[in-house]
């Protein structure tokens, strides 16, 4: 007993470059400019409270102290 399954060939496709690019998703860009880093000196301590203070929180400490740094500029600017 025997039995015979007629298969065939993979079709041939030649991928196209062009198409490929055409179809990706950019991400949008926020910004042009290079952000700058910053970097403090923080007491072991006071650092693991930060850390703490932000999982409660659930941020992340760089957007805690941009918040800060953006609250302290406006308030600069309305000074006299």
């Amino acid at each position: 007993m025997s039995k015979q399954v007629n298969m065939s060939a993979r079709p041939k496709v030649t991928p196209s470059p062009d198409t490929w690019v055409e179809s990706r998703q950019v991400p949008e860009v926020k910004s042009t400019t290079k952000p700058k880093r910053l970097t403090i000196d923080l007491d072991p301590q006071l650092h693991k409270a930060l850390k703490l203070s932000c999982v409660k929180r659930e941020i992340q400490i760089a957007d805690l102290l941009r918040g800060l740094i953006e609250e302290d500029v406006k308030q600069a600017k309305e000074l006299p």
